[in-house]
């Protein structure tokens, strides 16, 4: 197990500074406390990446100078997860492109890499585990429905039933707006739209062991599309 994994506590940082731009490190605790999504940014274009809650972000990010995503149900009626099962969360984030030229944004996720889930960044998705291993969470990347033929809940990755025993955790059956990097190409003052899928079914976190290349961090991954 990585020395990341054996954190204390996992929190997702992110200064919003300069061009909008989110950086950070770490991830969440427990299943019983899922508290905070870690996510980082990489690529040449991640300066120009605004961050800001999407519509069903509010119950679940906070703002205190940094961000914080809080998966943590709550007597104040937060939002929450439950224990053995996939609880999808389609509008978390709305990324924009605060840049002068397109860029392409998705994911930079070695074990993607490594399975064949995609040939380079960014990619339609990436993986996270928190510091116990007793959760995974799935980002995602697609399009705005405004900008598409499609509801979020129908281009969402669809998950295997087995974890990661001799495969990837997304069954790979996902519509263009979230393999496609063309799909997920926005103008300057664009927006994208991040969900995520936390998932605690014993398939995925007990039965089968997570790879140990997964760490507590989700890399979002900005390119420009000009040279």
């Amino acid at each position: 197990m990585s020395s990341h994994r054996r954190t204390l506590l996992t929190r997702l940082g992110g200064v919003i500074a300069g061009g909008g731009a989110l950086l950070g490190t770490s991830a969440f605790s427990t299943v019983d406390a899922v508290r905070t999504v870690a996510v980082e940014t990489a690529g040449d274009a991640n300066a120009f990446l605004g961050i800001e809650p999407g519509a069903e972000g509010d119950a679940y990010v906070l703002e205190n100078g940094t961000i914080e995503i809080d998966l943590t149900a709550t007597e104040d009626g937060r939002h929450g997860v439950s224990k053995h099962a996939v609880t999808a969360v389609d509008r978390l984030l709305e990324i924009t492109n605060n840049g002068p030229t397109e860029i392409a944004v998705g994911f930079n996720d070695e074990y993607a890499f490594e399975h064949g889930d995609y040939d380079e960044p960014p990619g339609g998705w990436g993986y996270t585990v928190n510091t116990a291993e007793t959760a995974v969470v799935v980002g995602w990347a697609s399009p705005l429905p405004s900008e598409m033929d499609h509801s979020l809940a129908a281009v969402r990755p669809r998950l295997v039933t087995t974890g990661f025993d001799r495969s990837t955790l997304v069954d790979g059956r996902l519509k263009d707006e979230v393999d496609a990097k063309t799909e997920r190409t926005i103008r300057p003052g664009g927006r994208l739209n991040i969900g995520v899928l936390v998932d605690t079914r014993a398939s995925t976190v007990t039965e089968n062991p997570i790879p140990e290349s997964l760490d507590e961090t989700l890399s979002l991954y900005a390119e420009s599309t000009t040279q």
